[in-house]
């Protein structure tokens, strides 16, 4: 065999290792999600948040008081964790509280988190450290 085949092989394998150590960390990589009521007024707000494999159920959070869970990165990296929220009785919001190609590159790499004031939802960036 000539050096370039063999070099052509042994950078074929040492690819193939490194794709599959990457896909085994993301599936190990276990994220924590929480959805904090601070509105600061007094008034709960209703959370139901579900993936796929998993739902959460409606969830009454008082005010000053979260929701949190956690799960692990699937191995095939397209988790999805999708939440529907209301308070007043007239606001509500559907959101992908977790979204893998688009969260896992930074903004909730180990933790997802957003909270609820009076004026909306926000959505903390794991990597900016801003909400």
């Amino acid at each position: 065999m000539n050096t370039k085949k063999t070099l052509k092989v042994y950078f074929t394998i040492l690819f193939s290792i490194l794709f599959l150590l990457h896909q085994v960390h993301s599936s190990l990589r276990l994220i924590h999600a929480r959805i904090m009521n601070r509105r600061n007024n007094g008034k709960s707000i209703e959370v139901h948040c579900r993936s796929f494999d998993d739902d959460l159920n409606n969830q009454l959070v008082l005010d000053g008081n979260e929701l949190a869970w956690e799960f692990k990165e699937s191995f095939n990296e397209e988790t999805q964790f999708y939440c529907d929220l209301k308070w007043n009785d007239t606001i509500k919001f559907h959101f992908d509280a977790y979204l893998s190609r688009r969260d896992d590159d930074g903004r909730c790499f180990k933790i997802c988190y957003y909270q609820v004031l009076e004026e909306g939802l926000y959505g903390y960036d794991e990597e900016t450290k801003i909400w």
